[in-house]
């Protein structure tokens, strides 16, 4: 069994090093930033975000993933006129098993959204960041170090790295359609919300290798996505489709699936005594990787959710199922008046 863990894990680490797959989140619609740089200031006045993954603590050390993020509209003026900008940053950090590989990437956002009816806008958007990736090869388990009977680590690993930390520029695009018909976000039944965006990120093609400068571009990762808020009349419910899909040079990732959104209580409009409650829950799948099962709870401004992966790929036979933990807090910040929860 310890040497089925170990390779494993060896193959695990090899598919990051080589393929530089970029981070995936299965709440993809409740980590805007990440998603698509247009949805800053797209969907909300201003908004706050922490996700955090944990995945494949089953096979030992897991990997996890961290995300913080933040955007504000600069323009006050109503939705329905004229353009609104929106500046955002994001924070990601990235550990992944052992040998410990970690990334850290900060980024700033800038949108613009050009509002060409009552109901629909289009936003357009550029990301640049600065990125760090290091690897620790004290810390890994090689095969080398497998004896014929156990792992021994007094056995020499046999690697080496031309450089064990590298850093480089990172940009991204964005482009987004968000159309909004209806009143207020929790309150109206009526309500339509529908968001379809495209982005690119690593459209400069970095250097991301550890043996020499220039030996392993990063490839482009191309997403596009389409969710949506659709209120059931009549109803105290709401129905939240959604499908993304990322494309990383060879390899491609398709998440799709729906919650139902109940609403608990109504928020009174006017006076402000009842906060607005409700809870949701769903079922998404990940193409040829994991089943996932999706809750929610949205309390006034405040919206906090928790996610598990199934695991159904070929390395569910040592996993026995356990993918990974998510969860994700949210505080979309008012900006006063009396619809103060309005987009």
């Amino acid at each position: 069994m310890k040497t089925r863990l170990l390779l494993i894990y060896f193959f695990l680490v090899l598919s990051i090093i080589s393929n530089a797959q970029d981070i995936h989140f299965s709440f993809a619609e409740r980590n805007p930033l990440v998603l698509n740089p247009a949805l800053a200031g797209a969907n909300f006045k201003k908004e706050a975000t922490l996700n955090y993954r944990n995945q494949w603590s089953s096979l030992g050390e897991p990997i996890t993933t961290t995300s913080l993020g933040f955007y504000s509209r600069l323009t006050k003026k109503r939705r329905n006129i004229g353009n609104t900008l929106a500046l955002g940053i994001q924070f990601v950090n990235d550990k992944a098993g052992n040998p410990r590989i970690s990334s850290n990437n900060l980024s700033f956002v800038l949108a613009d959204h050009i509002q060409l009816s009552n109901e629909s806008k289009i936003g357009v958007a550029i990301s640049a960041g600065y990125a760090q990736r290091a690897i620790r090869i004290e810390d890994g388990q090689w095969a080398t170090q497998y004896n014929g009977s156990f792992y021994d680590p007094s056995l020499g690993s046999g690697e080496s790295l031309e450089t064990n930390e590298f850093r480089y520029l990172d940009m991204g695009v964005g482009l987004l359609y968000t159309y909004i018909e209806g009143g207020r976000m929790f309150s109206q039944t009526d309500k339509r919300l529908i968001n379809v965006g495209l982005s690119a990120y690593h459209i400069n093609r970095p250097n991301n290798s550890f043996f020499a400068v220039n030996t392993d571009r990063l490839p482009v990762r191309y997403s596009a996505f389409a969710s949506a808020e659709i209120g059931i009349e009549s109803t105290n419910g709401a129905f939240l489709p959604g499908v993304y899909y990322h494309q990383q040079g060879s390899s491609n990732q398709l998440l799709v699936g729906a919650l139902y959104k109940f609403r608990i209580t109504d928020d009174t409009r006017y006076t402000g005594f009842n906060k607005p409650l409700s809870v949701s829950f769903g079922v998404f799948g990940r193409l040829k990787d994991a089943a996932i099962l999706k809750m929610m709870l949205d309390w006034d401004q405040y919206s906090f959710g928790y996610s598990f992966d199934f695991n159904t790929s070929g390395l569910n036979e040592y996993s026995s199922g356990f993918g990974a933990n998510e969860i994700f807090l949210r505080v979309r910040i008012p900006e006063g008046g009396p619809s103060r929860f309005s987009k």
